[in-house]
């Protein structure tokens, strides 16, 4: 058996869903994501995270985390590419990118490596985001390193995850993406990107509902 085929073997992905909308053009495209998927609808953030971290370091078959959030379209060969990533690149993290809202297109939801890493939430004024024509412009390759991403279907091996909080950058809350642009740089692991892995991003199309929370699995891998 060669190195990749029994890489595969133990290749155990779990995607994780934090979703208190209900977006049918998302929705719609986890039916292409042929993996098992935790799924936690109608929680706070902060709530839907930690249920997340705990289900993740209980079952120990996972070898990695995917980070999925509601707003963003998954289609299946971008969501693969990314697999691929971390399985045959070894990346310990990487992302997609998406636009940072339907009225943005062209800016993209990550900002260069030196980008300010300090206070509560990102520089979210428009030149420290990537962009497609303007400064910063988002780079020609495929692969490349960046400061903080909006977590595009974020894919983490367990060694790393295991080293984070998995909390938010407000004293727990809101920003889980960029508290882990922080921790991560703390720790020296680069945030990879693939930047032919594109997703939609629908974050104005409804606002979050977090009453009558609750949470199922969704399993599709099975052997």
């Amino acid at each position: 058996m060669g190195d990749r085929e029994l890489s595969l073997e133990i290749f155990n992905p779990l995607f994780f869903m934090p979703s208190p909308r209900n977006i049918p053009e998302v929705l719609e495209s986890w039916k292409n994501i042929h993996h098992d998927k935790f799924i936690v609808k109608h929680k706070p953030q902060k709530e839907a995270y930690a249920e997340a971290k705990e289900v993740f370091l209980e079952h120990k078959e996972y070898t990695h985390l995917v980070i999925c959030p509601d707003d963003l379209v998954l289609t299946e060969e971008e969501v693969e590419s990314l697999l691929d990533d971390a399985l045959i690149e070894e990346f310990r993290v990487v992302d997609g990118i998406c636009n940072l809202d339907e009225s943005d297109p062209d800016t993209w939801s990550i900002q260069p490596l030196g980008c300010k890493l300090t206070g509560n939430k990102p520089d979210v004024h428009h030149g420290a985001w990537y962009m497609t024509d303007k400064k910063p412009k988002l780079p020609d390759e495929m692969w490349i390193k960046v400061g903080h991403s909006g977590c595009a279907c974020r894919v983490i091996n367990r060694e790393t995850f295991e080293k984070l909080s998995f909390t938010g950058a407000n004293n727990g809350e809101g920003w889980f993406d960029y508290q882990m642009s922080k921790e991560l740089k703390e720790l020296g692991i680069p945030i990879w990107i693939n930047t032919h892995c594109k997703f939609w991003h629908m974050r104005n199309n409804q606002k979050p509902q977090t009453q009558n929370g609750f949470s199922y699995w969704s399993k599709e891998n099975i052997s």
